[in-house]
């Protein structure tokens, strides 16, 4: 273990921070707009840009070097530390017993130099306690498998201050003996579900529509078209990035997803802290029978963008029952598989219940398909008309509900409910119900939060 404080690699600072110098060299080049190319490289403004950008640099150089110098951090058999700041000092500490997964990421310019970061996802809280940025690749896969090891109250025997069992420790950080491959994205179906998705087909028809206008001599459009662009072009980067090489596997603890085309990510999804699960199928995926799966998990992953955890990026229904498989075992019903092919499309069989003929006024298209289903573990519930979206949540996970019924409803005898967890923003919504059946779920699954008897709704 490395019960002495160490550094992080010298070349930590510079992987966020180079955005400091490009910033020097764009003020330059602003502030000699008026000149040309070859005057913007000679004379005497060109010697003072070099002695004042010099001086600029130097001083960029120095707060990185003191920013490394003054980042450290240990690890002990029960806590992982991280010192960083010159003028203001904070120290982080996590717990190696409560550590439940180490995630490994890679930002384009680490992986440029050969650098990983580790998040640690801990037990007592919905975001990672700290990261330990920068270190070697290897050496942060090391150091991944041996606190992993710590928090499982493994001995990782007599090892030497300072020094971590490279060989075993990397084999095991690289390739776990117990992972299998539940899932896999390849890039073709990928790319295809992204051009299948609203946002990039009313992208793509709106940047067609504006060039088209911008090409017969309307005014302003393009004011218009670049905003636009801009934005659907960080939309399509961000799900390209998150989800290439998108694979899944499963582990002892649960599952392990690695994905990323610029920045790379490793990350551990322990099954015990999965809150709910959502499936859904956008309208044109369903011709093809893709689905997506998202979790609402606590301790896992930084959830800075509020974002839930994605888990399958795109799938067919035979990795989607893989990762259920994983994640949420035991459905509480005989037939599993027939029931979720059911949760994940439409119809009343297997016990769902769907809306009645009178909630057609209110969703003309979707009544048919709105349902829900009680099992002994798990609250499922399904909505959606062209696209389908699912819900599953453990009655132990359930953290709130809400019942809802609006004056129309109430003539018409409908209400619905929603269904809280914690960890994301996947909730369960039962739309338009009979008021009675509604009304009798609300109070059972009451008694199921609060411990009372475990009826099931029917």
């Amino acid at each position: 273990m490395t019960e002495q404080w160490q550094r992080v690699h010298p070349a930590s600072p510079f992987v966020r921070g180079w955005v400091a110098v490009v910033g020097l060299a764009y003020i330059y080049w602003q502030n000699t707009n008026e000149l040309s190319l070859a005057e913007r490289f000679s004379g005497e403004r060109l010697r003072w840009t070099v002695v004042i950008g010099a001086g600029a640099l130097l001083a960029v150089l120095i707060f990185y070097a003191l920013s490394w110098y003054f980042t450290r951090y240990r690890i002990t058999a029960t806590h992982v530390y991280v010192n960083s700041g010159m003028i203001f000092r904070s120290q982080k500490q996590a717990r190696i017993q409560n550590v439940q997964g180490i995630e490994v990421a890679q930002p384009l310019v680490a992986r440029l130099l050969g650098l990983a970061e580790l998040h640690f996802d801990v037990a007592d809280g919905s975001e990672s306690v700290l990261r330990l940025s920068f270190l070697r690749k290897a050496q942060a896969q090391e150091l991944r498998a041996l606190i992993l090891d710590l928090a499982q109250g493994v001995d990782p025997g007599a090892v030497p201050a300072g020094e971590v069992p490279q060989n075993e420790a990397a084999q095991r950080a690289q390739a776990p003996a117990a992972e299998v491959l539940t899932a896999k994205v390849p890039h073709g179906r990928l790319l295809a579900s992204l051009f299948l998705r609203m946002p990039t087909i009313i992208g793509v028809l709106s940047a067609l529509t504006l060039g088209i206008l911008a090409l017969n001599g309307v005014q302003g459009v393009v004011a218009g078209l670049i905003p636009a662009l801009l934005g659907f072009g960080g939309w399509f980067y961000k799900e390209l990035n998150s989800s290439w090489n998108f694979s899944a596997a499963a582990t002892d603890t649960g599952l392990r997803v690695s994905s990323g085309l610029a920045d790379t990510r490793q990350q551990s999804i322990p099954a015990g802290r999965v809150q709910s699960i959502q499936i859904s199928s956008p309208a044109l995926w369903r011709l093809l029978g893709w689905y997506r799966v998202e979790v609402n998990a606590l301790g896992v992953g930084s959830q800075e963008d509020a974002q839930n955890l994605l888990v399958l990026p795109v799938g067919d229904f035979e990795a989607v029952s893989r990762v259920m498989g994983i994640l949420l075992p035991d459905l509480g019903v005989q037939n599993q598989r027939e029931v979720l092919f059911t949760a994940v499309n439409s119809g009343a069989e297997h016990g769902f219940v769907v809306s009645p003929p009178r909630a057609k006024l209110f969703s003309p298209g979707a009544w048919k398909n709105q349902g829900f289903l009680v099992t002994d573990t798990t609250v499922i519930a399904r909505y959606g008309w062209l696209g389908r979206v699912t819900a599953f949540t453990a009655h132990n996970r359930v953290q709130g509900m809400t019942l809802q019924q609006g004056p129309l409803e109430r003539r018409r005898k409908l209400a619905g409910v929603r269904i809280y967890s914690a960890g994301g923003t996947v909730t369960g919504y039962l739309q338009q119900v009979d008021a009675q059946i509604a009304g009798k779920f609300f109070e059972e699954q009451s008694r199921r939060i609060t411990g009372g008897q475990d009826l099931r709704g029917r």
